[in-house]
This record gives C-alpha cells, sequence and structure tokens, in this order.
C-alpha cells in the first residue's frame, strides 16, 4: 500500500509539473484561437490573390485572342504586322516608341505598300522555344505576315532587344523566320533618325528582297541610298553591328543605282566609305564584311573609271575583286554548288553527245 500511494504521488507530480511547464510555455487555448485565426487569414488571403492572378491571366489570354481574331478578320490590303507589348522596365513607353517608329516610317521601306498593325500581349522568353511556340501559334492565329516582341534589358547599346517571326517570302507560319534586333536601350539614345533605323530593319524583315538591290529598280533604290545615308550619318547611338549593316546596305543600294546613272558623287561616298572600312579591318572583323566592302569597292571603282576612265583605278578593282573571288573559292557551299554545276554540266553534255550519236548512226 505504501508503495503504490507512493508511485501515485510520483505520477500526481510529475503531471502538474508538466502542466505547468506547458502552461507557462505553451499558447493557451485562446491564444491558439487567435493564432488560427490569423492563419485563417493568410491562407485566404494567399487564395484570393492567386484567384485574381489567375483571373487576370484568364481575362489577358482572353483579350489576346479576341484581338487576334479580329486581327485576322479584317481583310484591309497589304502588310499585317503584329506587335507584342514589351517587357522589362519602361515597356510601356518603349511599346509606344516601337509603334510609333512602325507607324511612321515602316510604308517608306515597303514602297508605299499599305500596312496594318495590330497589338497584342507580351510574350516572355526571347527566342528561347517555348516563347518561339507561343509566337507561332500567334502569328498562325493572326494570319499576320510578322509577329514583334521585345524587352529592355539595360540602358547599354544593345539594352532594346526585339526578337520577331516573319513570313517574308511567302513562307507558312511553321516556317516563319526567327530573328534579333537590339536597339539602344537608353532614352535618349533612341531620338533622331533611330526610330527609322528600326522600321528600315524590320522591313528587311518583312521584305527579304530589300537585301539584293538588283531586285529592285534604280529609281527605287536611289529613294532606298539617300534614306540609309542619313540613317548612317546620325545613327552613332547604334551598336557597330547596326552600323556595319547600314553601311553595307548603303554602299550595296548606292552602287547600284550609280551603275545605271552615273552618279559620280554617290560613287565617291561608296568608295571613302569602303577604303576607311577595309583599313580599319583587324583580326576579328568578319569575313563576310570585309569581302562585302571589297565588292562594294571594287565595283564603285569600275562603275566610276566607266564615266571617267583611270587605269589605277581599274587595277585597284582588280585586285579588290580578285580577292573576292579568291575568299569565295574557299567557301564550302560555293565549292559545293560549283561541283553540282559541274555535274550537272556532265549530264547535259551527256545527253547532247548521245542525241548527235542517235542522228548520226542511230539508236
Amino acid at each position: 500500500m505504501t508503495g503504490t500511494r507512493s508511485n501515485t504521488m510520483l505520477e500526481t507530480g510529475w503531471f502538474r509539473s508538466a502542466e505547468n511547464w506547458v502552461e507557462a510555455n505553451v499558447l493557451g487555448a485562446d491564444e491558439f484561437a487567435n493564432f488560427g485565426f490569423a492563419m485563417a487569414l493568410v491562407l485566404c488571403a494567399i487564395l484570393a490573390f492567386l484567384l485574381v492572378t489567375a483571373a487576370g491571366k484568364l481575362l489577358t489570354s482572353l483579350n489576346n485572342a479576341a484581338g487576334v481574331r479580329a486581327f485576322r478578320k479584317s481583310r484591309d490590303p497589304g502588310y499585317r504586322v503584329l506587335v507584342a507589348q514589351p517587357t522589362g522596365r519602361g515597356a510601356a513607353r518603349l511599346g509606344r516608341w516601337l509603334n510609333d517608329a512602325l507607324k511612321s516610317h515602316l510604308t517608306e521601306f515597303n514602297f508605299g505598300a499599305p500596312l496594318r498593325l495590330g497589338k497584342t500581349g507580351a510574350i516572355d522568353g526571347g527566342l528561347d522555344p517555348k516563347a518561339l511556340a507561343r509566337a507561332r501559334k500567334r502569328l498562325a492565329a493572326a494570319d499576320a505576315d510578322m509577329l514583334v516582341w521585345a524587352t529592355r534589358t539595360g540602358p547599354g547599346s544593345d539594352g532594346f532587344v526585339i526578337h520577331g517571326l516573319s513570313r517574308g517570302g511567302g513562307l507558312r507560319p511553321d516556317e516563319a523566320r526567327a530573328f534579333t534586333i537590339a536597339l539602344p536601350g537608353r532614352r535618349n539614345a533612341l531620338q533622331g533618325q533611330m526610330p527609322r533605323v528600326a522600321a528600315y530593319l524590320l522591313a528587311k524583315q518583312l521584305q527579304p528582297a530589300l537585301a539584293n538591290p538588283q531586285a529592285f529598280r534604280p529609281e527605287k533604290m536611289k529613294l532606298l541610298a539617300s534614306a540609309l545615308d542619313k540613317m548612317l550619318l546620325e545613327s552613332d547611338t547604334a551598336s557597330q553591328a547596326i552600323q556595319n549593316e547600314l553601311e553595307a546596305d548603303f554602299c550595296a543600294s548606292a552602287v547600284h543605282v550609280a551603275e545605271t546613272n552615273g552618279d559620280l558623287d554617290l560613287l565617291d561616298r561608296v568608295i571613302a566609305l569602303r577604303r576607311v572600312h577595309l583599313f580599319e579591318v583587324n583580326n576579328t572583323t568578319d569575313p563576310a564584311l570585309v569581302s562585302q566592302a571589297r565588292m562594294d569597292l571594287g565595283r564603285a571603282l569600275l562603275a566610276r573609271a566607266t564615266k571617267q576612265y583611270d587605269q589605277q583605278a581599274v587595277q585597284e578593282a582588280i585586285s579588290h575583286l580578285s580577292q573576292v573571288v579568291d575568299a569565295l573559292r574557299g567557301d564550302p557551299a560555293i565549292q559545293k554548288a560549283q561541283t553540282a554545276s559541274d555535274a550537272m554540266y556532265k549530264a547535259q553534255s551527256l545527253i547532247e553527245t548521245r542525241k548527235r550519236f542517235s542522228l548520226n548512226f542511230g539508236s
């Protein structure tokens, strides 16, 4: 009996000690209730946030779909360009800038062809596979010729990056070419001729034939050469890659024009630009740019010598053009084309030989 009573007293003492510890260190019933209520409010707030976010995404998706359907139903003639809202810091301002640039200048480089611009929601991800898949789907749904989306990554000379898909040349939406154009990210660097530069670079994606001046009449190329010359003089905020592209396109267009009308001033401008370009060539320069510069310089010197003969200029032209030919001979694509051409010539010769044999001796 005594032992049992002692055990009971020990258990009771231990229970009371535990109870006192719980009361001292653990929340009471009222506090537990308050804590539970607070947690319920937090969970409700999280749920409400998720619902609002989902509703916002759904609404955005529905608005995009409605806008795309309306764009598709339009039967207005001309090029159809869909512009997505840019992302990144200052996205709204950049969106307005891009739309204004296209409205003001794109038809200039499409030689007056009608243009219809449409707006759509932002596309995140640049040219990663998921972003491209979404872009192709939206391009097909809108039956647009080109879809453009952009993001601002920073204030550098390539801080405003424009991505796009173009069906230029009659491509299907699933065949549309992806491209990237890097413009300056600073607001004051996008002034002056930069809207025109952006429109021209996008026009080249929309109409690939612009890269080949011989595809157009000289009078049209004269207007383009004049515009390119002005852009080249006033686009010092653009990246070096864009300036090189503008210079190459101006020189190719100007030579095409001058070969027809013999404009010596235009030829002198090309000769000066290409000589400076070749003088500044270094080991990091793209060989294709060097070959193009030599080609332009050689053609310009020959065109000038046609109007005012200069044997030294002709010899210099031959030297530059010979280097271009040597560079092309080493190009694997050119070598394959030459091999195929030789094989075709042999096949045609074989057919002609067989025909002559049949006529003279019978089959």
